[in-house]
């Protein structure tokens, strides 16, 4: 079975792009050939860099010959012409990058729509901060809301019960939660090497506004000399370089030594740092699920999260010190991360836990379930070209 993966771009190597990865090695496992469709062509050795070794397609084909730096979530739109081939010449299609086209998706992954985003979250991003970037992104706004009454047909997927909830009450279709695929074995063999933890506290994502990584930087500040922090993000573009350069200066001008802002490392160094850690932080609110949190739960810390989204709702099940501890402000972060660090059984206790638990939320779990609901989804309907 020929089947046609559509994917804006993989290059910035995050949350989603690591889901269209596993999307294609679940089905080349299945015995599928995959024809991945971008606008750019992906740099692999860019992602490997970051990801480490990933399943390629056995074909890929871009709109573009080059990068393009400019208008970001407008190019999810130009995939619509390599989606097009694909649907000529595929026996079905799979959106990965959950934008609608004016060409539908036999499934579509729907990671958070678009049009809520600033609706239904109050999250601090640059399309909500500047003037000039909320008018960069209402158009596409609109243009979303009208290719999903139209377009937006056959099976939808989504990755947390929380952004299923915001799929109903914007698009009023049901969708399946299938929760994203995070490389368990990778992290879980870094806890069971290290049991010796230092008073550290990770996060990690790429740099962008909507992380909110300020929040760190004011935690840190309350706990100068008992705990150090260190930020693990990815650059990409120039929004992303200057978000970094403006928690430089911050860092700079509060003259916080206890904290590092690292970019773009290799995957070795990553692990290397989980294994050190004891806390894991996530300081952005209302997040669609939260991958990165469950990573560090399977290398051994206790993850710290806003009272919001699915790293709340979904992974820590909403359950305060089972799986690890929620905040609903600075002041509590700063409380839960000193306790942690003065107790050293409750942290071990809580690790303990999530070795076995974390494996909820595995890439073979990831695979298991899309490749079962694109089964049945074929049975039901089967794709007429």
């Amino acid at each position: 079975m020929k089947v046609g993966v559509i994917h804006h771009s993989l290059n910035a190597a995050g949350g989603a792009d690591r889901l269209c990865l596993k999307t294609i090695e679940a089905l080349k496992e299945a015995g599928h050939r995959v024809v991945l469709a971008t606008v750019e062509p992906t740099d692999w050795k860019r992602v490997k860099h970051i990801m480490g070794e990933v399943t390629q397609p056995d074909e890929e084909t871009s709109l573009l010959r080059f990068k393009l730096e400019m208008f970001g979530i407008y190019m999810r739109l130009l995939t619509s012409f390599p989606a097009l081939k694909l649907r000529k010449h595929c026996d079905i299609t799979v959106n990965t990058h959950g934008d609608a086209l004016p060409v539908k998706a036999d499934v579509m992954y729907m990671h958070y729509p678009m049009f809520a985003l600033l609706k239904e979250v109050p999250v601090s991003t640059k399309y909500s901060e500047s003037a000039f970037w909320r008018a960069y992104s209402t158009p596409y706004e609109a243009i979303q809301g009208i290719l999903v009454r139209k377009f937006l047909e056959g099976l939808i997927l989504t990755n947390s019960n929380f952004s299923r909830r915001a799929i109903k009450k914007y698009t009023g279709k049901d969708s399946v939660v299938v929760y994203p695929p995070v490389d368990i074995k990778k992290f879980v063999s870094i806890a069971l090497k290290n049991n010796k933890r230092e008073n550290l506290v990770v996060s990690c994502g790429r740099y962008s506004a909507e992380k909110n990584y300020e929040f760190i930087l004011k935690i840190a500040e309350k706990l100068r000399g008992k705990a150090k922090f260190i930020i693990i993000g990815t650059v990409s573009g120039r929004v992303s370089r200057d978000y970094y350069e403006k928690l430089s200066r911050i860092k700079r001008e509060k003259q916080l030594g206890n904290v590092e802002l690292l970019r773009n490392i290799p995957f070795r160094n990553l692990l290397e740092l989980y294994g050190k850690a004891k806390i894991y932080l996530h300081a952005m609110k209302y997040e669609h699920f939260g991958i990165s949190v469950v990573e560090a739960m399977a290398a051994g810390m206790v993850p710290v999260v806003h009272r919001s989204g699915g790293p709340w709702e979904d992974i820590l099940r909403a359950k305060q010190g089972v799986h690890g501890f929620s905040y609903a402000n600075v002041n509590e972060a700063v409380e839960i991360i000193g306790n942690l660090m003065e107790n050293d059984g409750l942290v071990k206790e809580i690790t303990s836990r999530n070795i076995s638990y974390v494996h909820n939320f595995s890439s073979e779990s990831f695979k298991k379930n899309i490749l079962n609901e694109i089964e049945r989804f074929k049975l039901i309907t089967p794709h007429k070209g």
